[in-house]
């Protein structure tokens, strides 16, 4: 529900001052890393699978957060592999885990994908899960992986389809906007769904020096947590959830919780609550 609710990747890039990846938004998906992780896990071997992820592969991992995507990778034996990220709890974070777990060779790089200073022809792929929908400046971060991968090296990432079809990330956010349609400035971009036309995907992708295009779907049902208190309780601690309710009556921010409980529990079973999700699985060579 948050502006970047359901990416787990919390800072992808975009310039520094457009969504605070570096204080409350990172720090927001530091203390969900666990849950968040758990709810995209379906879609890291996918990923990983696209990009011929295996030992020897030189891996750079965009919006990489704590790190999930970068230690599986590793996992592999990918190797050199860097993740990149503008948070830096994000990477402290994600530098905790893989010592935690023992995985070497693995680097964690604070930086913004559209000007970060790539050395040419240096990673055989680029992946990226759900951090790639937050760029400002699109064209020039994707020339930018372009120039960083080997000739004919692959760019593989999942991004978002419509919010109807995540109802993981709209349900409560619907809620919210429909009980308060002022809160929501007009102008507010929807990031996590700005790849969700395939056409427009491959178009960017084309002009910015990549061949050989798909764009596979991929349907889930994702179990978004144990019970309803815990996904209301990650739903509203979002900043923007924080933001929108923080200056509305306290007595509707109560009756539009409760719709969202309701409706939350029209989802929930004896395995948790699932939601529906629909991502792109994009795969692109570089020329």
């Amino acid at each position: 529900m948050d502006d970047d609710a359901g990416t787990g990747a919390a800072g992808a890039a975009g310039p520094a001052g457009a969504l605070d990846w570096d204080g409350e938004h990172g720090a927001f998906w530091v203390r969900e890393q666990e849950h968040q992780d758990a709810v995209l896990r379906p879609f890291v071997a996918p990923l990983l699978d696209a990009a011929g992820v295996e030992a020897g592969t030189a891996v750079l991992d965009v919006g990489c957060g704590c790190g999930a995507t970068t230690r599986a990778a590793a996992e592999r034996g990918a190797a050199p592999v860097v993740g990149l990220d503008l948070s830096s709890a994000m990477l402290a974070r994600g530098r905790e885990l893989a010592v935690a777990q023992g995985i070497e060779g693995v680097d964690f790089v604070q930086g913004d994908a559209q000007a970060h200073p790539f050395a040419p022809a240096t990673f055989d792929a680029v992946i990226s899960r759900f951090g790639v929908m937050f760029f400002d400046d699109p064209p020039t971060a994707f020339r930018a992986f372009a120039h960083a991968l080997r000739p004919d090296g692959i760019l593989a990432f999942v991004c978002w389809q419509s919010a109807r079809r995540n109802p993981h990330i709209s349900l409560p956010m619907r809620a919210i906007v429909t009980a308060f349609p002022d809160a929501l400035p007009r102008d507010t971009p929807q990031p996590p769904f700005s790849m969700a036309e395939p056409d427009d995907v491959r178009a960017l992708l084309a002009d910015a020096g990549f061949g050989d295009v798909e764009c596979a779907p991929i349907e889930q049902q994702l179990r978004v947590g144990d019970d309803v208190d815990q996904v209301l309780a990650h739903y509203l601690a979002g900043p923007m959830a924080r933001r929108l309710l923080a200056r509305q009556p306290t007595a509707e921010v109560d009756e539009v919780t409760a719709r969202i409980r309701e409706q939350l529990a029209e989802h929930a079973g004896d395995g948790g609550v699932h939601l529906g999700a629909a991502a792109w699985l994009v795969t692109a060579r570089a020329r």
